[in-house]
């Protein structure tokens, strides 16, 4: 506790290294998740597999922007779809872009700050309204095509 006090930087997993396998460490051990701007961008997974910061940034803000469209049209409060875009960083804090795809996990996320922050929606209104953000050029081309 006194080291915490202190400003430490050891507690909040951060390091003048920056190395990722000290930050792995410090995650597997249940340190905070907090981390200078440095480490996040020499250790990223995604720049590991061929991602450059500036394509890294933008897909990021695209899952933030559909989150928030996600969570508009799912009538959540603001406080759920900031939970689930820190759910979002978390996980592409370890994992790569390139590996996984931003929308799906987005989804996910959204579904589970809704359980933690007790605003619950059922996982098929997640999906249904995740898909149509997903598809809406799709859908809307269906939907026009079956009107006539």
């Amino acid at each position: 506790m006194a080291s915490f006090l202190s400003g430490d930087s050891s507690n909040y997993g951060l390091s003048d290294a920056g190395s990722y396998k000290h930050t792995q460490d410090k995650l597997d051990e249940g340190a905070c998740w907090y981390f200078s701007r440095k480490e996040i961008e020499e250790n990223s997974p995604s720049k590991i597999d061929g991602i450059d910061l500036k394509k890294e940034a933008y897909l990021r803000k695209s899952y933030c922007t559909f989150l928030q469209d996600l969570g508009m049209r799912l009538k959540v409060p603001q406080v759920t779809i900031a939970t689930a875009i820190i759910f979002c960083h978390r996980f592409f804090l370890c994992q790569s872009h390139a590996k996984n795809d931003r929308r799906t996990i987005a989804t996910v996320c959204m579904f589970l700050a809704g359980k933690v922050e007790e605003t619950p929606r059922p996982l098929k209104d997640v999906i249904l309204v995740s898909y149509e953000i997903i598809n809406k050029k799709i859908l809307q081309q269906f939907i026009e095509s079956s009107k006539r």
